[in-house]
């Protein structure tokens, strides 16, 4: 599991910036897992010439209900401990 997360941790001012260095971070969590056993869940790819960055995730979640019964989806942790 890497390291918990603040929401200090994230810089940006607006959303779309902070999903983006949110990306980033959690790209760089997989990385400090052994390229034997890395999960390979995010991908970001940037195009200069467009000035777009696309984004795609693949994450593990788990279901639950709120107390009205309303569902709640919630990521879960999925890089190993290192």
């Amino acid at each position: 599991m890497p390291a918990p997360f603040a929401q200090t941790d994230l810089n940006s001012d607006n959303q779309p910036a902070a999903l983006l260095e949110l990306a980033f971070q959690l790209q760089a969590s997989e990385l400090t897992v052994p390229e034997e056993t890395r999960p390979n869940n995010l991908t970001i790819a940037i195009d200069g010439e467009e000035g777009t960055a696309t984004v795609t995730a693949t994450l593990p979640v788990e279901f639950s209900l709120d107390a009205s019964g309303k569902p709640i989806v919630t990521a879960t942790d999925y890089i190993p401990v290192v």
